[in-house]
């Protein structure tokens, strides 16, 4: 029987040890191996707002693990159900994030669905690519599955800002992971992550989370924001995306030619 993988990236959250990646939200295989290559530690699969099927997150997890055996993939799911959570999880993923999570039920939820019993409701399947694809152990697999499982719940609206000290109180829960850019929106202040009001709401959310002994995650546009963040504890840092990388890049090179042709 294969022996299951140790979570690189939960080895790294346990060490207190800053990890970055990044948001992957073109469906290419190439991506997974550039951004990985290029010396992110795990890329944050987008389901959420792309139209990512199952077998397209499973191949991009297949090449992640192909990336070297420090390397992760970390599925956001599309929404809080059992069929979403289960593909992704059963692709091998090693952590899952949940958006819009507004309670401690909703919290409690995906504790549920992303456990095995005793600790939740998980199906099992043994012939999955998470399980070795029917070589696994099931009972060690299981044991294992919930215990190297990376579980982040998104507080991303006002909703979830207000009910965050219960949130952090559930059991099962690894991470909060904020999200800036709807936090502020729903703060009406779109975009604004430098206002006062921003940062003091995604403080909140920091401090809430090392009061409970939860692990931070954020995403951050730039490296000022990333600073910050990191300071207030944060050491799952998502820092941009592959589109934004790509859009970066060629206008910080365009603009470049277009200097020497002024010249």
């Amino acid at each position: 029987m294969p022996t299951p993988r140790t979570n690189p990236l939960r080895t790294a959250l346990s060490e207190n040890r800053l990890s970055v990646g990044a948001f992957q939200m073109l469906a290419d295989p190439a991506v997974t191996e550039i951004l990985l290559g290029g010396g992110l530690e795990w890329v944050l699969i987008d389901s959420e707002h792309r139209s990512f099927n199952a077998e397209t997150v499973e191949q991009l997890v297949r090449t992640a693990h192909g990336c070297g055996p420090g390397k992760s993939a970390v599925v956001r799911v599309r929404d809080l159900t059992r069929g979403a959570v289960q593909y992704a999880l059963e692709s091998g993923a090693e952590g899952i994030v949940v958006p819009l999570v507004n309670s401690a039920e909703q919290a409690a939820e995906a504790v549920a669905l992303t456990h095995y019993p005793p600790l939740g409701t998980r199906g099992l399947n043994a012939g999955a690519r998470a399980a070795g694809w029917g070589t696994a152990d099931p009972s060690g697999y299981a044991r294992a599955a919930n215990e190297q499982l990376v579980v982040a719940v998104q507080i991303e609206t006002v909703a979830g800002l207000e009910a965050v000290e219960s949130i952090a109180a559930v059991e099962g829960v690894d991470m909060l992971y904020v999200g800036p850019f709807d936090l502020s929106h729903g703060m009406g202040l779109t975009g604004q992550l430098g206002h006062a009001e921003v940062r003091k709401a995604i403080a909140r959310v920091f401090e809430v989370g090392r009061k409970h002994r939860k692990w931070l995650g954020v995403l951050a546009p730039d490296v000022a924001f990333a600073q910050w963040c990191i300071e207030g504890g944060v050491r799952f840092l998502t820092y941009r995306s592959d589109v934004r990388y790509l859009k970066a890049t060629v206008a910080q090179e365009v603009a470049s030619l277009q200097a020497l042709a002024a010249r």
